[in-house]
């Protein structure tokens, strides 16, 4: 299933994400076989972000999704944007 800490009902697995933020997702095996889960981005140790990852067909693309919207999240509200 991948890298992480597994729970009873899926596993927790770490987002790579730039200096200052922390990020993880937690992934779930629906009945139908997808895979769907929730992430959440940190920065600083405040959490700024809760990410709803919706049903995936594989494992990967729902990684791969989770890192794509937490990329998205962190260069829109990163310290680093300017006004």
């Amino acid at each position: 299933m991948g890298d992480g800490e597994s729970t009873m009902d899926g596993a927790r697995l770490a987002l790579s994400v730039p200096e200052g933020w922390t990020g993880w997702i937690e992934l779930m095996r629906t009945p139908s076989g997808t895979y769907a889960g929730i992430a959440e981005l940190s920065f600083s140790g405040i959490p700024r972000c809760a990410l709803v990852i919706t049903q995936q067909l594989s494992w990967d693309a729902a990684v791969e999704r989770a890192t794509l919207r937490a990329d998205h999240f962190v260069r829109q509200w990163g310290p680093s944007r300017r006004s």
